[in-house]
């Protein structure tokens, strides 16, 4: 059976002593907002396997679309591990969905930090992540993949061939003498066209980001991409199957497995499938047959329908389902939080509506706020308070930017992280990485305030004075005098 190594083991006692609160269950998936490219979960470019020898540096796999021969193929090099496995799918994971929150931009390019991608993909903030984050993309970048009438052509409705690397161009500032990544880090990445592309094209499928992350082992969060994109037809991924069945050799080409005997791939598997039945997600494993030829059934646990039939409508139920939250999401906020902490929050939610806030999905703001820990969304009063106290600020009635909603309760890396990532998506290509990183640090010692900056960018957008908002701030920044990047980060 497969051992994890010191780094996965660390990984999950991490995970595990970050948990504060009861592990979230699976969405049903139409409850889910985020999406996944359907292609990309579907074909699994990267092995399920937590380590995989240096010199496996490639894998070609043979299967049939619509009753036609198709064929997957990686290869990578061994001067960075072989072919992309283990964390490099929660990475790549985080990119993708990093790429969609920007809006998809046409081009394919993100600009981001190190610590917003290790924070997306659930993963621990600290050095030994960072390197870990430099080496995988790097395999992502270099591996190349071709998919052999494999790909979906969604706008066609056909299958074509492409060939790509996952990163077209990976671009980054060092925040250390090793030239490495760390926290400081501003990175601009391309990811591949075909991918970018068939995003844009809606060929996507839902993605519950927040319990995949919750997951403990590298090796379960890959198993349940890959079962959540298998559980959707690849003609037209929205509709769920209730059960998937495969046979095991094949499945086994599917996730990347090395060894490919019959019972190595069985105990490879098991303790993913023990966790995502503890975790309610599958309602059952089966086997049938033996040696090659046994197949594979996964049943996959119907919670909406448990809860629907368990717990009767309540009138906070009701209540909540009036900014359209849907009856399985109430319940398991209910069950989760209790109903005086909603029923406090739904009063919270609905102060700050009538203060004036502007909210693009309603019932989306109204689950992050009763799901909030860390004081994100300040009583309107105190708002209303603050910028009363600001010079030059706008009417009480104008309600203010994220960064400003947010800045009180949060420590100052949070809140730089946070008007980086609003300022990387108003300004994009105006300023290179370095000059992005150089902005961080100038946040971070208050040259220039970090939610002052992020509300006259956003007026600059409004206004059509993106490009002179832009001239200043780089001759703004030209001034500063930062000697030591990395020292802040210590």
């Amino acid at each position: 059976m497969h051992k994890p190594n010191r780094e996965d083991m660390a990984l999950t006692s991490t995970k595990r002593s970050q948990k504060t609160s009861p592990a979230p269950r699976p969405a049903s998936p139409k409850e889910i907002s985020r999406i996944d490219e359907a292609n990309v979960g579907r074909l699994g470019l990267i092995s399920i396997q937590e380590r995989v020898p240096d010199s496996f540096t490639s894998w070609t796999i043979d299967f049939h679309v619509e009753g036609r021969p198709a064929r997957l193929s990686c290869d990578a090099i061994p001067k960075y591990g072989g072919v992309p496995h283990g964390l490099d799918g929660d990475i790549s994971t985080a990119l993708i969905d990093l790429y969609v929150e920007d809006g998809c931009p046409e081009d394919g390019t993100l600009h981001t930090t190190a610590y917003q991608i290790l924070k997306r993909a659930g993963l621990h903030d600290s050095g030994r992540y960072y390197q870990n984050l430099r080496q995988t993309l790097f395999r992502l970048r270099t591996s190349t993949y071709t998919a052999s009438e494999a790909w979906r052509d969604h706008r066609r409705g056909n299958w074509t061939t492409v060939t790509f690397n996952y990163l077209e161009a990976l671009e980054f500032t060092s925040g250390d003498e090793d030239l490495g990544l760390s926290r400081s880090s501003t990175l601009k990445i391309r990811l591949a066209t075909p991918i970018t592309k068939s995003i844009r094209a809606q060929y996507t499928k839902p993605l519950d980001l927040e319990f995949l992350t919750s997951l403990d082992r590298p090796l379960t969060r890959a198993l349940y991409r890959l079962l959540d994109a298998r559980r959707y037809p690849p003609e037209d991924p929205r509709e769920p199957l209730a059960s998937f069945t495969v046979n095991l050799i094949d499945w086994a080409e599917a996730c990347k497995i090395v060894d490919r005997r019959s019972n190595k791939i069985r105990s490879t598997l098991q303790g993913a499938h023990e966790e995502l039945i503890e975790r309610l997600y599958l309602s059952a494993v089966e086997y049938e047959g033996r040696g090659q030829t046994q197949q594979l059934t996964y049943r996959f646990a119907d919670l909406a329908d448990q809860e629907e039939s368990t717990l009767p409508d309540s009138p906070l139920i009701v209540e909540l389902a009036e900014y359209r939250v849907s009856g399985a999401v109430a319940r398991r906020l209910i069950e989760e939080y209790g109903e005086a902490h909603v029923q406090q929050r739904l009063s919270k939610f609905a102060r700050l509506l009538a203060s004036g806030f502007k909210a693009r999905n309603r019932s989306a703001l109204l689950v992050d706020i009763i799901r909030d820990q860390d004081n994100k969304y300040p009583e309107p009063d105190a708002l209303k308070e603050k910028a009363t106290k600001k010079k030059g600020s706008p009417p009480a009635s104008n309600m203010p930017t994220l960064v400003e909603a947010t800045d009180e309760p949060q420590p100052l890396e949070a809140q730089v992280e946070a008007a980086l990532k609003t300022l990387q998506f108003l300004l994009r290509e105006r300023l290179s990485v370095s000059e992005y990183a150089l902005l961080r640090m100038g946040m971070i010692i208050g040259q220039p305030d970090p939610q002052e900056v992020t509300r006259l960018a956003s007026r600059a957008k409004v206004e059509g004075q993106l490009e002179t908002f832009t001239a200043e701030l780089l001759q703004h920044l030209g001034h500063l005098q930062v000697t030591n990047p990395g020292a802040t980060d210590q």
